[in-house]
């Protein structure tokens, strides 16, 4: 599934993210030498979103060690408007915010429970990392 244009330009100006997961097709089977059960993978599947995102840079002091390619992002989804029930806590995507590429890690609000929302759209928090600069 890609993100078109068309769709893109539905949401405009808000839609300024695309987050592209690569999600695995996972099913337990037997192990027919030990009769253990095993996880195997059968395909990745990719699967894009298209975000309203902000960026902020942290509150660092300029201190040694400080990665100052990492932003912390925070918005909503706009198409899909909700997450795949194998995205979780951490899990990392290829990500275009206002047309920097780099990494996007997702973390999950802990005092929110995935099922419930009080919006349409599903609330997205994470850290985006630049990559290369502007694509």
């Amino acid at each position: 599934m890609t993100i078109t244009a068309t769709e893109i330009a539905q949401y405009a100006p808000h839609g300024n993210a695309v987050l592209a997961f690569d999600l695995n097709m996972q099913a337990y089977v037997t192990d027919p030498e030990t009769g253990n059960t095993i996880t195997e993978t059968k395909n990745q599947e990719r699967v894009e979103y298209l975000a309203a995102l902000n960026l902020q840079r942290p509150q660092w002091k300029g201190e040694p060690g400080v990665d100052n390619t990492v932003y912390l992002a925070t918005g909503r989804l706009l198409t899909p408007a909700k997450f795949d029930e194998r995205i979780t806590n951490g899990t990392q995507a290829d990500a275009t915010i206002n047309g920097y590429k780099g990494r996007f890690e997702l973390i999950w609000d802990l005092t929110m429970d995935k099922g419930y929302y009080t919006d349409i759209r599903q609330k997205v928090e994470g850290t985006f990392r630049v990559i290369g600069g502007k694509g």
